[in-house]
Order: C-alpha cells, then structure tokens, then sequence
C-alpha cells in the first residue's frame, strides 16, 4: 500500500502545477534548504512555492487548505523564534512579490507587496523625502511581509514605534484561499463585515465578542509599555491611543481607534490568521541629519543607568552593547576600523543617536548630552559621531549583533530563547540585574544588548543545546525569567516575537481567560489550522524540532584542509546562524550569485546548510521519504560527496567575500574546495578541471609556442572545438600567452648597478603564472619601481596553487606547499618581505596556506606575505621608499578584488595610488566582478558571470568614461576588458607610468 504522505504530496504538485505559474519545488534540496531561519529550530517542510503573483499565492492556500497541509510564509526567513519554518508548504513571498507601488505623497503612503526589502522601500521613498519608521537590524534582508508578521520595530522605536503603527490597510489571503482587505471602517462598513456568512465575517463578529466580554481582563494582561508582540494585539483592539498606554513620538499609523480595523490584530499575528498579499504603509519624513554619541562604562549597570540621562535629550535612538559583543566585533576584520573608535576595554556602551533638520541642532544635543554625562558613575570615555564615515559604521556595529554573538568559537554560544524581554524603562536597570542574578543561579553568564531606550533587552544567556543537560537549564532559566518578568508587568517578546521558542508560555504570562481568547481568535481566522500551525497558540514546547536533537554528535568527513580553529569541519558549517547577511544585494560583495539568482541555495546560508544537513542526517532524519524526482546521492567516502550538494555549491565564486561580510565568518570559499576534493575522490574530473590544475607547467609550454598558441585561440571553429572538450566558453575571450614571458625577462634584463641593487635589502617577488605569462609588464613595472628604489629583487619561483585549490585538488596544493613553504620561510626568516602583483595567488600564501600545511613555518610565510603595492605604500609612509613621481591629474577608480577586499581590505591599494600627485582616486563599492578565475571561463557559467557583472561593476564604470580604471585581479581587468572594452590597470603600472624619466 502507497504511504499517505506520497499520494497527497503528489496531488499537492500535481494541483500546484496546473493552477500556478510560480515555481513548484518539492525536490530534497528545496525542502532543506526551507527547514530552518536564523533560530536554532529545524522542520522539514513538505514542500516550497514561490509565487509570481497574488493569485499564486492565493490559488496555493486554497490548495493546501482543500489537502489539509499547512503553509507558513516566508520573507527573508530571519525569524530568531523559528516563525517562518513549518511542516507544510513553505512559500517564500521574497524572489518576485517585491513590487513597490507608487508613493502618495499627499496622503504619505505606498502600497507594497510582502516580498519587498526594507532598505529596498527606502532606497525608493528617499527621493520624496519619506522613509519607513520602523528599521530593523536585518533591514538588508528583511522583508516588509515578515516585518508585519512580526511587528517588527527596531532601534529608533522610541520615535517610530513599532510596525503596527504604521500599517493602514492589508490584502490578505484567509486560510480558505479567499481574499480580502482590511482598514479602517466607519460603521455602516463595519456591520455589513458583521453580517458576512464567510471565513472574513466570522473573523470580525469573533474579534468584536472577545473584546466584549474580556476587555478588562486584556487591558490588565497586557503590559502598559511600547514595546510588546507577544500573544495577538488584542489590546489593539481597544484603542492603540487608549489612556496608560505610552506612544512614540510619531505615529502615522492605522487609525485603529474608533474605526474598527483588525489591522492591529493581523499585524504581528505570524501568519497564523491569514497570509500578507499586500499593505498600504504610512510614511515619516526621512531626517536630514543624524548624529551619535557613544559614552562607554566601566561596568554594564553603569550604563543601563545612565540611560534616564540620555532620554532627556530626546534622542531617536539608545542602543546598548556589552563586552562580550565588542569583545567578538575586535575579532573581525572587517569591523577592525570601526572598533578602532572605541576607548579601551569598556564593559559596555551606549549608541546615543539624534535626528534633526540641521546639523548644528544634532550637534548641540550631543553636546548637551556630553556635559549632562561628565561626571556620571562609571564613565570612561563619550566619543561624538557626526561625520557619516565614523557615525555609519558605528551603528552598523549594532546590527551586526546576532550573527557576530553566533560566531562565538566553541558549542557554548549565547542562545535565543529569553533574549527580547522588554520592561518600563525606568525599571530596566533594577530588571537587569535581577536577570543576572538567574545567570549566575543556572551557573551561565550571557549577552546584554538592544534597545535601552525603550527598555528592550536582548539578553543571550551561553548555552550548549547539543548538550542535555544544558536544555534542562535552558527551560529552568525560561521559568525564572517569566516569573521575573510577570514581576516587573513586562512583556517576554518585544520584538521577536513568539514562534516555537516562546508560544508555549503565553498561557502563563496572559492567563487562561485571555489565552482562551487567543484561540477563539485563531480559530475564527483558521478553524482548518493551516496557516503556520503552533506558533502563539497549542505550541511544542521549546525543545521540540531544534536542529540537532541534545546529546547527539556528527562525526567530521575527512578533511585536507585544518578546522581546529573552528572546532572541525561540522563545527564550521555550524557557525552559520540563519541570520542572513548573505541575502543582501548591495553593499560589499557578498554574495555574488544569490544578488544575480535570488535563490536560496545560492547564499551563504543554503550551503552552509547543504553541508550541515547532510552531515547530521543520520542523527537527525526526514520526516519524509525522498521525493521520486530527486537526483540520487552515489555512495562515497565521504559523506559530504552528494550530487545535491554540487548543484548547490556549483554557483559559488569562492570569492571570499563571506569570510569578511558574514559576521560568522562562515568560509564558503573553504569548504568548496573541501567539497570538490571529496566529490572528485571517486568520480573522474572533467578535461577543464585537469587544465585549471596545471595551470603552472601548461603555461611555459604555452609561452614556446605562444605564436600558435595565441592564433588558435582566435580562430572560432576551433574555439567551438574546445568548448565542446573543456568547457571553456567560446564567447569568452583568452589570455594572450607571452613567449618574451616575465621570467626569462628578469633573468636576460640589465642588472642595476652594485652600489644601488639591494642597498634597502631584499624582497621577494612571488611570480604568478598570470603575471608571467600573460601579462608581464606588471611584473617589469613593479621590478622597475623597486630597483629604483633601492630595494633587491628575488622571484620565488613556486606556484601558489591558487587554481588547484578554487577546483578542489587539495592534496596536490598541499604538495606544492609542502615544497615551496621551506624556502620562503628562510627569506622571511631573514625579514625578507614576499610581495605579489595578484591578489589570489599572494593571498593563498597568507590565507590558505597556514590551514593546508599547519605549522610555524606557513605562518611565518603567511605573515611575510602582502600585496606589492600595498608594501610600497607603506614603505613610502615610512620614508623608505623614494618615489620620483610627475604630478599626474587624473580620476582613478579603484576596482579591488574580492580576495583582496575580504581579507586585507582595499585601501592599502588607494593609499599606493595616492602617492600619484594629482591623483582622485575612488574606491568602487561595486561588488564581485564575476569573473572569479576559472568561473567566467565555463560555459556552464558564462551567462551569470556576464550578469554579475552587470549588476553594479559595469554600471559603476559606465557612469565615469572619463576615468582610467585601475583592478588589482588579472580576472577583473579580463572581465572589464570583455564586458565595456576599456583596459584596466595594474596599481603598479599606475605608479611606474608616474615616474620621472630620467
């Protein structure tokens, strides 16, 4: 007999394909990659939609409603409660319902679809002079469809309140598929809802009797401050404006009071009464000025008890950052110039922000508050933000919160399940330190940041929730904090709202009488309970569903490259969160494809997942067989080594760009290589693969006969011939092979005379096979310049490997490590620094060396190694490397390389260019250029590396015709020659075409 959840996962496609055009997707990989947010919770769900219009998505209610199979929407799944998995279909409103309406400017609204990403909505108000009040810490990702289910707020909700504020009007889908709006009403409006014989009507005579018969006792039940989501708005219901309860100070929202709207109650209701299909949103003016202070103290109760003080200044913003989060912030390199802004050691700060009309009015209120702090208890320091380059990336600091407390080395991380409680402002720092005070009584300290100014806390107690023992005290310290709570009339979610983590106490912190209503409520909306079933209402408990069940342990494949700095290869894949920062699309670079592709499996978090779910499989199963249409997974060595997982890996550029932007560090560039090298273990490599791989002994062959090489590789019908043997695409163009190549250059050129060579010692020059066969003008460039400078010049003569290890040939990389690691370390032995023109291949030495070959040697190599222009421009800070440059006026645009940019940062390669007199030199935030080596070489990848590209790069570039554009990476000057016809320069040909002739 055929299993039930067969034949009705069959109907479900079957029904979804002939009614929707939206993407049906019922495969393994979809369904893991949709099992988990950013919470520690994991559901596989049956399925996943993603809709192309309002109809799919409610033609998919209606479908599942008929099949009794529950759905759960889903924006950019950053839910930390695990809001937005479910066992049902999961529909992810994100890739194409993110149409932004046009803006009234008179009525100050805009009409958006759930799809749509915060900083997106912004970025299209800005030119009105509007913007969205509530702005999450997620707003690069968020999308306004989860921000509604949520009510979401943010930092500035002691001006802006929260989401619900300002929310006018819903398009919903109801669980039976129906749709419908719903706003403000007058009374004639109001009863013909009332009188409704459907899913809408009952839903409007339920609400109106709960709020009949227990208004006093929900008006005793909900706490009497801003910021409060746990259970369903019912006190929305009495009047947001109703007396004891405290506003923000711009409110432009619903108009619940009086005009019987249910938009409060829906708003925050985590899709469990109906599906957001659209909203009309208030608008607040964007302020013109901000600016921040950011006193730091002693101790965290010094500054939770100067937050009365900063409040009297009426600022827009008071956030609170404790030791342990600043003291993970240090550890990142890509927050290392902004954590260079805070004095010492504080054990906490606060981010005062001001808004205003004019600069001087900001300025003066942060002076106002700096000499109300002088003198203040615990006091060390009040550093003034105002310029947008210090103030912006301070505040970014903050929202970086999450994922960097996640990327905490070891099991023991700082855990949400108590993190969003929120108080009276003014009982804050009394509610803090009897929180610490349960800490210490469950043996665990934890993390204190948030939103001071409106007494939201997000406290992280350390937990292990692999380990049993600490789930039993993860409970204990749950019913110590409601109690504490209850205590002090607060809320247990101000902010993140139930989900899986907090439903199941809403019966204790409301009581029975309004937890009833509660169900009333859902039931009325859902009496099928389809739409995101256990969450606010007859939930699992709290540990139930987490991603690995407690007292299990996954055991590590094996490996080439070290992972004992994160604790082992499932221990890295671990380190992803769900927060994802990956699923940005501007800003940075990461990551590459998903900005392209907009799918999941393509971010940062989908392979990280990919790896951590196939490795825990046999801990933690399916609920569900594997679906028919699924690829299958040959039996191999190691279990990493899946056709699934090659699918997702297969759009990555190892552009590393995630080891610097996720604030986890999750090292995907890494762990493909590792992926690569299992999968290859026992399959046999294609013609391409094997030409990456021996790049370094094809390329001399190449320059013997570079004649006819060069002529091949211009002739179509035989270009159509290697495509068709290697993959390389033949609309690509290549390289021109030079038989006058780099090396045999140096070794045939006119030495410098004895008195000049090496009279500032020696450096050595790794000597890249780009550099030496294909272009090697940069190579006599940078010799030039540092022969002139007085400085002996010694190729390494070893191959970094840098093309083995992208494809996934790590023991052959190692080998070559293994040989060239010696000699190197003997020159940086000697203080000999080694200095490459490539960014890929001088930064393997100092990135991947160290883990394939681990020792004292490869970190003294790592440590010599740097990028050439990089070291000359230090060197001339220092007064040790004379430049005889002519003033030179010119727009320089700086494109870096993504590995340049992810692990040494660009502006060592602008401060060599700006030793040019007369040189404007721009740093391109323009992302990945595509071209990512071997990548946009491949016809499988051609197309999306062509479209990465087009994204920003090619725009950026566009835009300033102008400009000589300068790209360190040999890729991204073949890609900007291919893709606009301009030809990019090497920062060293900059500054040799600068010097004076003699």
């Amino acid at each position: 007999m055929r299993d039930f959840a067969d034949v009705r996962r069959e109907s479900l496609i079957r029904y979804l394909t002939r009614n929707i055009s939206g993407e049906v997707r019922f495969d393994d990989t979809s369904r893991k990659l949709y099992a988990t947010d950013a919470s520690h919770y994991q559901i596989d769900p049956l399925g996943v939609v993603v809709p192309k219009t309002v109809d799919d998505l409610a033609a998919t209610v209606q479908i599942a409603a008929e099949l009794n199979v529950p759905i759960t929407a889903r924006g950019g799944g950053t839910s930390l409660t695990g809001q937005s998995i479910g066992p049902g279909i999961v529909i992810d409103c994100s890739k194409y319902l993110n149409a932004v309406g046009p803006v009234d400017v008179a009525r100050r609204t805009v009409h958006v679809q759930p799809g749509v990403v915060l900083d997106h909505l912004n970025a299209a108000l800005a030119p009105h002079g509007f913007q969205f009040g509530p702005d999450v810490a997620t707003a690069n990702r968020a999308t306004l469809g989860g921000m509604i289910g949520n009510n979401s707020a943010g930092a500035r909700s002691v001006v802006y309140g929260q989401t619900v504020d300002h929310v006018r009007a819903l398009d919903v889908v109801l669980g039976d598929g129906t749709t419908t709006t719903f706003g403000p009403l007058n009374a004639v409006e109001y009863q013909r809802k009332l009188e409704l014989r459907t899913r809408e009507g009952e839903a409007y005579r339920t609400a109106a009797h709960v709020v009949a018969d227990h208004a006093s006792e929900i008006d005793a039940r909900f706490p009497k401050i801003i910021r409060k989501v746990s259970g369903y708005n019912l006190v929305g219901l009495l009047g947001t404006r109703a007396p004891g309860y405290p506003q923000p100070s711009v409110v432009n929202g619903n108009g619940a009071a009086g005009h019987h709207s249910l938009v409060p109650l829906l708003v925050g209701s985590e899709g469990t009464l109906a599906v957001i299909a659209g909203a009309e949103l208030a608008l607040v003016p964007r302020p013109k000025y901000r600016g921040l202070l950011v006193p730091h103290f002693e101790t965290l109760q010094a500054a939770l008890d100067a937050v009365a003080a900063c409040l009297e200044f009426a600022p827009s913003a008071v956030e609170l950052m404790d030791q342990m989060l600043l003291d993970l912030a240090r550890g990142q390199r890509a927050l290392s110039r902004t954590m260079a802004a805070v004095h010492g050691r504080p054990a906490a700060l606060l981010m005062v922000e001001f808004s205003g009309e004019s600069q001087a009015a900001v300025a003066d209120r942060v002076e106002k508050l700096t000499a109300r702090l002088r003198g203040i208890p615990g006091l060390t320091a009040a550093v003034p933000a105002l310029d947008p380059a210090l103030r912006d990336p301070l505040w970014s600091l903050r929202g970086a919160a999450v994922p960097l407390l996640y990327g905490m080395p070891g099991d023991r991380k700082p855990v949400t399940f108590v993190e969003d409680c929120a108080v009276t402002p003014a009982r804050m720092p009394e509610f803090a330190a009897r929180f610490r005070e349960i800490f210490h009584k469950n043996g665990t300290d934890g993390a204190f940041y948030g939103h001071a100014s409106v007494g939201c806390l997000h406290i992280r107690p350390v937990l292990n929730l692999h380990d049993p023992g600490d789930v039993k005290t993860m409970r204990a310290i749950t019913e110590d904090v409601t109690d504490l709570v209850l205590e002090f009339n607060g809320s247990l979610s101000g902010e993140h709202g139930d989900g899986l983590v907090r439903s199941e106490w809403n019966r204790k912190m409301f009581g029975p009488v309004v937890y009833e209503a509660f169900r009333q409520i859902k039931r009325a909306f859902d009496p099928d309970n389809v739409l995101n079933p256990g969450k606010i209402v007859d939930a699992p408990a709290m540990e139930d569903h987490f991603r690995m069940p407690p007292g299990t342990t996954v055991a590590d494949p094996p490996t080439v490259f070290d992972y004992s700095d994160q604790g082992g290869f499932f221990r890295s894949t671990e380190l992803c969160n769900g927060a994802g920062v990956c699923r940005k699309t501007q800003g940075g670079a990461m990551c590459p494809s998903y900005r392209a592709t907009r799918e999941e499996r393509d971010t940062t978090r989908g392979r990280a997942n990919a790896l951590r779910v196939t490795l825990s499989a046999g801990v933690r199963p399916s609920p569900y067989p594997p679906y028919a249409g699924t690829t299958g997974h040959p039996s191999s060595r190691s279990p990493i080594a899946e056709r699934w997982i090659y699918d997702v890996m297969d759009l990555c550029l190892s552009c590393k760009a995630c080891k610097a932007e996720c604030p986890s560090n999750v090292d995907v560039a890494k762990l493909k290589a590792e992926f690569l090298q299992a999968y290859y273990d026992k399959r046999p490599r294609p013609l391409g693969h094997l030409l990456v791989k021996n790049i370094h002994t094809l390329s001399p062959l190449g320059a013997r006969w570079a004649g006819l090489a060069n002529w091949a590789g211009r002739r179509r019908f035989l270009r159509g011939m290697v495509e068709a043997l290697t993959g390389i695409d033949r609309r690509r163009s290549l390289p021109e092979i030079h038989r006058d190549h780099f090396r045999s250059w140096f070794a045939d050129r006119p030495k410098p005379a004895p008195a000049v060579q090496g009279s500032r010692g020696k450096v050595v020059l790794l000597d890249d096979c780009f550099t030496t066969f294909q272009e090697p003008h940069i190579g006599r460039a940078v010799v030039g310049l540092l022969e002139a400078a007085g400085y002996e010049v010694e190729l390494a003569g070893v191959c970094c490997g840098r093309a083995m290890i992208s494809k996934g040939f790590l023991t052959d990389a190692r080998q070559l490590a293994r040989k060239a690691i010696p000699q190197l370390a003997r020159a940086a032995a000697e203080g000999a620094p080694i200095l490459g023109l490539e960014p890929s291949c001088i930064l393997t030495l100092a990135d991947e060396w160290p883990e394939l070959v681990p020792g004292h040697e490869a970190k003294q190599v790592a440590g010599a190694a740097q990028l050439a222009e990089a070291w000359i421009a230090a060197r001339a800070a220092a007064g040790e490397f004379p430049l005889a440059t002519e003033p030179r006026p010119q727009q320089l645009l700086l494109h870096p390389h993504c590995h340049q940019r992810a692990l040494v940062g660009p502006a060592s390669s602008a401060d060599a260019l700006k030793l040019v007199p007369g040189a404007d030199v721009t740093v391109l935030d323009a992302g990945c250029c595509g071209m990512a080596g071997a990548f946009g070489y491949e016809k499988a990848h051609y197309d999306l590396s062509v479209q990465i590209a087009g994204l920003q790069l090619v725009p950026a570039l566009a835009a300033e015709p102008d400009a000589v554009v300068v790209a360190p990476g040999t890729s991204c000057r073949h890609q900007i020659r291919d893709l606009t016809g301009r030809v990019a320069k090497h920062p060293v040909e900059v500054l040799a075409e600068c010097q004076k002739s003699e």
